[in-house]
């Protein structure tokens, strides 16, 4: 058979001719397709464009109005609500541009939407917008020799980091770090907070101390927590570890243990007494505090606490410090008067002879029952300062004033180690006023 001859040039160019109307045609029917889209396609890709556009511009709206309602909120008189944060009866917040006060103690209750909250009906009033001035920088350090003036900041109050005056306190304890019953801690709240405040007390030469524990976490009593998590030695090991390690990542200067409480009968004092010699071990190594909240062991009566015994010796010889809750003796004018400030520190220095320098007296920034902060007391009476006893809100109130505070600093220069203070935001911004300004006083005298 006579093969097929491409060389033949009658036949090259009627092949090439064949190719190129073909490809012509393929662009063709492509070309038409194209232009020939149905309707509902142009409209849908047109209509999603315009979507598209229309929920950009309603995002930049929203971001306009929330940022509108942040600055109105940050230069009112008031803070906003914080779903986190604890507040006390009288406290008064700003959500949706209205004002709401707490009737009573209350945590991630929305304003509006419980009866805990009451709508004031008061008009936002905006407040200068001035930076603070910088109290490390700006502001001569109290000296106080060789006592101590401690103050809690609690995790959950960040909006009050500013009012911090690091230049009145030699040591400032981070609260709280939570435990589990498996004996680990539960992520630090609020750890940038903690960040900022280690930072700024460390340029003023004041220590930062984390707390582990408190007498609840969400309303349930952290006892049985702390017992859990200590029961046996691998348990106490573990538990100890992580204390120590978030103490080291962010830089804390030491540990303040506050297990409430330790028990005389069974095995939990024990299993206190184990751990906190562990840490003691281990944090001294580091050059690193351990101290350690402790009932006032004795009452307004001079009745010593059954429990405060749970404290066993060799821990008192381990600690740094211990610091008294001379506070919360009932809830009228047993709460925190001078004479059971007097009792507790006799039960600490004279009963179970721990050397005074380490004895710490605690004081509180609150009143009871109502739990009310003493800042947020004398705004509403301007009698406040000089008594110990008013009505607020309705409800007979019990706390310390100017004098009894500066009559139980006067009592702490001369029989212990200084003052421990529940809880630093709850004083005033008003240095005539405060508390806080009035235990400096007499501790630098």
């Amino acid at each position: 058979m006579k093969k097929f001859n491409l060389k033949n040039k009658s036949i090259q160019k009627g092949i090439l001719i064949f190719i190129i109307g073909l490809l012509s045609g393929v662009l063709l029917i492509t070309s038409f397709q194209h232009f020939q889209s149905s309707p509902s396609e142009k409209d849908a890709v047109k209509e999603e464009k315009i979507a598209e556009k229309d929920t950009a511009k309603d995002k930049e709206k929203t971001e306009e109005k929330d940022k509108e309602t942040k600055q109105e909120e940050n230069t009112s008189q008031y803070p906003s609500w914080d779903k986190s944060a604890v507040y006390n009866g009288g406290d008064k917040v700003i959500y949706e541009k209205k004002i709401y006060k707490a009737k009573w103690w209350t945590q991630g209750e929305t304003p509006g939407n419980s009866d805990v909250w009451e709508d004031t009906k008061e008009s936002i009033t905006p407040v200068k917008d001035e930076k603070k001035k910088d109290t490390v920088t700006n502001k001569k350090h109290v000296e106080t020799g060789d006592k101590k003036i401690v103050g809690y900041f609690p995790s959950w109050k960040p909006a009050k980091v500013d009012d911090l005056r690091y230049d009145e306190l030699t040591d400032i304890i981070y609260a709280f770090a939570i435990p589990t019953s498996e004996g680990d801690l539960r992520p630090l709240d609020n750890a940038d907070i903690a960040k900022q405040i280690i930072t700024k007390a460390h340029k003023q030469n004041v220590r930062v101390l984390l707390a582990v524990g408190g007498w609840s976490y969400n309303d349930v009593p952290l006892e049985a927590t702390f017992v859990s998590a200590t029961e046996n030695d691998q348990k106490i090991k573990k538990f100890g570890d992580a204390i120590i390690n978030m103490c080291d990542r962010y830089g804390f200067d030491g540990i303040d243990m506050d297990w409430e409480h330790p028990r005389v009968d069974g095995n939990t004092g024990k299993q206190y007494e184990a751990l906190m010699l562990y840490l003691a071990d281990k944090l001294h190594d580091e050059k690193k505090l351990l101290t350690s909240a402790v009932l006032s062991g004795a009452t307004a009566d001079g009745n010593v606490y059954y429990d405060a015994a749970a404290h066993s010796d060799a821990v008192l010889k381990a600690v740094d410090r211990i610091h008294v809750m001379a506070y919360d003796g009932g809830d009228g004018e047993r709460h925190s008067p001078y004479d059971f400030s007097v009792n507790s520190i006799e039960y600490w220095t004279d009963t179970r002879n721990v050397d005074p320098n380490k004895v710490i007296l605690g004081v509180p920034f609150y009143a009871r029952p109502s739990w009310a902060g003493y800042g947020d007391i004398i705004k509403e009476n301007k009698d406040a300062p000089k008594k110990d006893h008013v009505t607020y809100n309705g409800m007979d109130v019990y706390y310390n004033g100017l004098e009894t505070m500066k009559k139980k600093a006067q009592y702490a220069k001369k029989n212990c180690g200084g003052i421990m203070i529940w809880e630093l935001s709850q004083d005033s911004s008003d240095d005539n006023m405060s508390l806080l300004k009035v235990i400096a006083d007499e501790l630098s005298k």
